[in-house]
């Protein structure tokens, strides 16, 4: 695969990050999972709260 695709936005990250789960040791791939677990209902809920305060502060049209 041509390194210059992993340049292109959502489709870059998601190609790097694919990458690196695959070079994780399983040991260290389980610890990944249960951080997500814990973690990132707080972080998608962070950022909803984000996107609509910055959504709210937008002149209307």
């Amino acid at each position: 695969m041509p390194r210059f695709t992993r340049r292109l936005g959502p489709v870059g990250v998601a190609l790097t990050a694919w990458d690196i789960w695959r070079r994780l040791p399983p040991k260290q791939r389980k610890q990944v999972l249960n951080v997500a677990r814990k973690h990132g209902p707080k972080v998608a809920a962070k950022v909803l709260k984000a996107t609509a305060r910055a959504r709210s502060r937008r002149p209307p049209k």
